[in-house]
């Protein structure tokens, strides 16, 4: 009679299982569709320096809300009509809640394109994050110099 039972037992575990998938399915789609793309620039005429990707909000059953931006950063990485100058971009990207900051990272490049690859999220784990501002800045490499900013780009949670 015992052995009867295992049937019934497997049966109810295997559906059980298969029954959660689509709730996890409808997880992670909830995930991507939480992903907005971004950009911003440096504001000069040359464009010589530019970022974009993704911002990617995770607010999911997660103990930490964060946002995930994946990306790159180029500085005069493409063919250009201007002269070569001695400066490098930093792309910031800044998470809000509310009018307080939660939480802020830079990647910087000179002469290239590099990679973003940025967690960000609430140092304390508790405040969820509403919007992401990217602004593209060129500073000199020498200690003297002039430093310029682009227009910052304001993302909304979606």
């Amino acid at each position: 009679m015992r052995l009867r039972a295992w049937p019934a037992l497997v049966a109810a575990i295997t559906a059980g299982l298969l029954g959660a998938q689509p709730a996890a399915a409808a997880q992670a789609a909830a995930v991507q569709a939480a992903a907005v793309k971004f950009s911003a620039d440096s504001g000069d005429r040359c464009l010589r320096g530019v970022t974009e990707g993704t911002l990617n909000w995770d607010e999911g059953p997660v103990i930490r809300p964060t946002v995930v931006v994946k990306g790159e950063v180029s500085d005069d990485a493409g063919i250009s009509i201007c002269a070569p100058d001695q400066m490098y971009s930093q792309a910031s990207f800044v998470a809000y809640n509310g009018a307080t900051v939660v939480d802020r990272d830079a990647v910087k490049v000179d002469n290239g394109t590099a990679p973003v690859a940025l967690v960000l999220s609430d140092a304390m784990g508790v405040s969820a994050i509403d919007r992401v501002v990217v602004q593209v800045c060129r500073f000199s490499n020498s200690p003297v110099g002039i430093s310029y900013c682009g227009k910052a780009a304001e993302y909304l949670r979606p």
